[in-house]
């Protein structure tokens, strides 16, 4: 798991070093928005890996004075945890789809936004017990999530994220790419 944080931070940071234009597009109608993410769950305060997907459907005065945008997360995350002769792995994947409103500032290069999520849940459990045996139950459950966030536009095309929530991670970082 420190390996795939090294990784994913490196990517990050190499992504902000090569992107010296000045930005001049805040979100926009008909661009897609995709990147990972990195997030904290908030089960067992584990790692989540994801990837986010959003589109601008309206322009600013249609749907009041911000910009409405509609997509789709993936999140993955897995913890084990070891007790005596008993050892437990818990895996969660997480999909749904994002309502997002965007507010307009006059600094293009900030994005403010809120939202909710509708998502499913697929949640496993493997257990390995010393008495027992092993067992492996599986549920899933549909979920409802919301955030609140901010990206700050590098360039034209690249920018930051960074979000807070609930339903499927309460910290998230990550970067996008507009096209």
């Amino acid at each position: 798991m420190k390996r795939r944080l090294s990784i994913s931070v490196v990517f990050i940071l190499l992504v902000i070093g090569f992107s010296v234009q000045t930005a001049t597009a805040q979100f926009s109608n008909g661009k897609n928005y995709v990147g990972p993410h990195l997030g904290l769950s908030g089960i067992g305060s584990t790692l989540t890996l994801g990837l986010d997907y959003e589109r601008a459907i309206t322009n600013p005065g249609e749907a009041g004075p911000g910009i409405i945008g509609i997509g789709g997360l993936f999140d993955y995350y897995s913890y084990s945890e070891d007790y005596f002769a008993d050892a437990g792995t818990w895996t969660y994947i997480d999909f749904g789809i994002s309502g997002m409103y965007h507010f307009v500032l006059d600094n293009n290069k900030w994005d403010p936004f809120v939202g909710l999520v509708l998502g499913y849940e697929i949640a496993s459990w493997k257990w390995k017990n010393s008495y027992y045996g092993s067992y492996s139950p599986t549920a899933g459950g549909f979920t409802l999530g919301g955030s609140a966030g901010i990206r700050y536009f590098f360039d034209d095309n690249w920018a930051a994220q960074a979000r807070i929530g609930f339903g499927f991670y309460i910290l998230a970082v990550g970067v996008d790419y507009k096209f």
